[in-house]
């Protein structure tokens, strides 16, 4: 048996496409563009008006033969119930959780997540806490500290989190990259997107980014070959484009943004096959 990569678009990050048009995609075209050349979708749950009824999109999910991840973001008024129960309307393989709830003591948060994980494990779901800002992980090393006190969490690492909202040096810092490694360690899945200190997204494709794209690689390689050390020989490795729309990406005074997302994503989801085919290799 072989380990597998699986990389998923994000639906949310689908949004305004296709790049410079005066029509976006509708849902059910964003779907099959999806299916074309990735292997599922994730969908977000942020913003609840937004968030297509699963009775709406499950068809066509199906119809598209695409699997799913839900991104459910869990405040002190949406419990993780609410999330679990649309992602078993969608048929969803995976949660991913944004906590939006903020414990002082790792103790308290490391109790917080248990309890997330018992009710993803009573749903037949897999869960996986994202690093994320303004979240329970927002602080890097505050989220190291936990993960150490829950050994059975797996993390959905989207570091351009961390660039951005801690400000992480550019050039190379023993303190960040040990905490980094620790989180490299423990990761379940990955989220693509490229940061710097100033902003959370920038064109993976520029040249002034090239230093931070090379950054984001080695960081994705590092994570993948962890999982390989860990994961089962059959088990199965998802890898997730996230290149959200305004306000994330770079625009100019018009307001339009200045790379196209869709060409970056794919091109994303070429560097983490051949990440993880090397990675094999390590």
């Amino acid at each position: 048996m072989t380990q597998t990569l699986s990389v998923f678009q994000s639906l949310w990050a689908m949004e305004g496409l296709p790049w410079g048009a005066a029509d976006p995609w509708s849902l059910e075209e964003r779907i099959q563009r999806a299916s074309a050349e990735f292997a599922g979708v994730a969908i977000d749950t942020y913003s609840p008006e937004k968030t297509p009824p699963a009775a709406r999109i499950a068809p066509l999910l199906r119809a598209a033969g695409l699997r799913v991840s839900v991104t459910v973001f869990v405040t002190e008024t949406r419990p993780l119930a609410q999330g679990l129960a649309y992602a078993e309307a969608v048929g969803a393989e995976l949660v991913v959780v944004c906590g939006q709830v903020f414990p002082d003591e790792v103790g308290d948060a490391a109790r917080l997540v248990r309890s997330w994980l018992a009710q993803a494990a009573d749903a037949g779901l897999a869960l996986h806490l994202e690093t994320h800002r303004y979240t329970l992980t927002n602080d890097l090393a505050f989220t190291a500290r936990v993960v150490r006190e829950v050994p059975e969490l797996d993390l959905a690492l989207d570091l351009s989190h961390y660039v951005v909202g801690n400000e992480l040096p550019d050039a190379d810092d023993p303190r960040v990259e040990e905490l980094i490694d620790s989180l490299l360690r423990r990761g379940g899945s990955v989220q693509g997107r490229v940061a710097t200190r100033e902003q959370v997204q920038v064109s993976v494709e520029f040249a002034q980014h090239r230093p931070a794209v090379e950054r984001f690689r080695s960081w994705w390689s590092a994570a993948f070959r962890s999982w390989r050390r860990r994961a089962a020989d059959d088990a199965d490795c998802v890898f997730l484009c996230e290149l959200g729309p305004a306000p994330y990406p770079v625009t100019g005074p018009d307001g339009r943004e200045l790379s196209d997302r869709w060409r970056e994503a794919l091109l994303l989801k070429s560097w983490a096959e051949e990440l993880f085919e090397t990675a094999e290799e390590s």
